[in-house]
């Protein structure tokens, strides 16, 4: 089993290209003289880059498309336990990088294996089994602690390669930590924040509006993706406990902290106004928040909300997909389409898993981008009004 030495960036289906320009960003504005290698692409959802330490940091403490940001440490093509544990533990056993330390405590995770010929639990008490045994053959011991593990190891498989990593986070990216209340079928953070890199929104010009904001996610998301906000704090981030990464700069400041976001959010609930307030709240950030039917939501109110100079702008929404096609839910994507109509010369952005969509919208997208919210196949539309 040949040990590896790779980044590697997690999300959602679909999501690769926009993944990949926003660490590209991410690092022009905080590594100085840096040159990004170009990634290698692990199906739909994965990019692949050269481990570099300083990226790694910049992709953890800031990258807010990305579900989980790896360090792949090792890879085997086997395709049962024994050999896999065999691959793992001369691999592991003799790799000098700084990554376990005696002591140190782990968890095993496993997800996409479905092509290994075991279970994912036997997949996961094989590879815990082989890095304690490796790391006993270099005097060191370690524990299993699923609740809170010093160390989070990933395994996943990709063109039935078993890859395994560390978790630079130690858990899901979309976990912000700012909602905690949502509406029916919230939309993760993440994909939140892909909706915007999709519609190519640009916090210095582009005033943001979610006409159907529900929690508020996708404004809270630009509000913060717009300054360059850490996600963390650096305590909060597991990859700061490895020993190889002790010497990396602690301090997380906002990577473009002159851009000041003009956000407006809507909801006809004023009970999810309340709830998108509190979300925002906990996120510190600011929003004009908007109650009532989004018909009512015109284009003076929003350059009210503002303070001016709406001129430039991109409206991205979640709109309802209901479980079936009825006349209600027609109409209001029809009156959705002609509602956009008074935004002459903006974007809109909208995430649907409903045929019927487009041609109920009235108009013709841009782009048309298959995605999927957790596990519903959607379309992103993308439409220059």
């Amino acid at each position: 089993m040949p040990l590896v030495d790779t980044l590697r960036l997690v999300g959602a289906f679909g999501t690769n290209k926009v993944m990949a320009g926003e660490l590209s960003r991410l690092c022009k504005r905080a590594l100085t003289r840096h040159r990004l290698a170009t990634p290698r692409k692990a199906g739909s959802g994965a990019l692949v880059y050269p481990f570099d330490p300083n990226v790694a940091r910049v992709a953890a403490m800031y990258h807010r498309t990305a579900s989980r940001v790896l360090w792949d440490l090792a890879e085997s093509s086997a395709a049962r336990l024994e050999p896999l544990y065999d691959d793992l533990v001369d691999a592991l056993s003799s790799d000098q990088r700084a990554v376990f330390w005696d002591g140190a405590s782990l968890s095993v995770r496993a997800r996409s294996v479905s092509r290994f010929a075991a279970g994912e639990r036997q997949i996961v008490g094989t590879v815990k089994n082989a890095i304690c045994d490796a790391a006993a053959a270099r005097g060191m011991t370690l524990s299993v602690d699923p609740g809170a593990p010093d160390v989070n190891v990933a395994v996943r498989q990709h063109d039935d390669v078993t890859t395994v990593s560390l978790d630079l986070v130690g858990h899901a990216m979309h976990r912000r930590g700012y909602r905690t209340r949502t509406g029916q079928a919230p939309l993760r953070e993440t994909l939140a924040a892909a909706l915007l890199m999709l519609a190519r929104w640009d916090a210095r010009s582009d005033v943001l509006v979610d006409p159907m904001a529900g929690s508020g996610t996708i404004g809270i998301e630009a509000a913060l993706m717009g300054p360059g906000r850490p996600l963390w704090r650096p305590d909060e981030v597991a990859m700061f406990r490895l020993p190889g990464c002790g010497d990396l700069p602690r301090d997380a400041p906002p990577l473009f902290g002159d851009t000041v976001p003009r956000v407006v959010v809507n909801d006809i609930e004023r009970g999810m106004c309340e709830v998108a307030r509190d979300n925002a709240r906990r996120a510190a950030v600011n929003l004009s928040i908007e109650a009532g039917d989004f018909r009512r939501l015109d284009r003076a109110t929003v350059t009210r909300s503002v303070g001016g100079d709406a001129e430039r702008g991109v409206i991205v929404s979640n709109p309802p997909y209901g479980e079936r096609m009825d006349a209600e839910l027609l109409r209001l994507y029809k009156d959705l389409g002609a509602w956009c109509a008074q935004f002459s010369g903006w974007r809109a952005g909208f995430l649907v898993a409903n045929q019927e969509f487009e041609a109920a919208f009235g108009r013709k997208p841009r782009v048309r981008k298959p995605l999927r919210n957790a596990s519903i196949p959607a379309m992103f539309y993308l439409y220059d009004l």
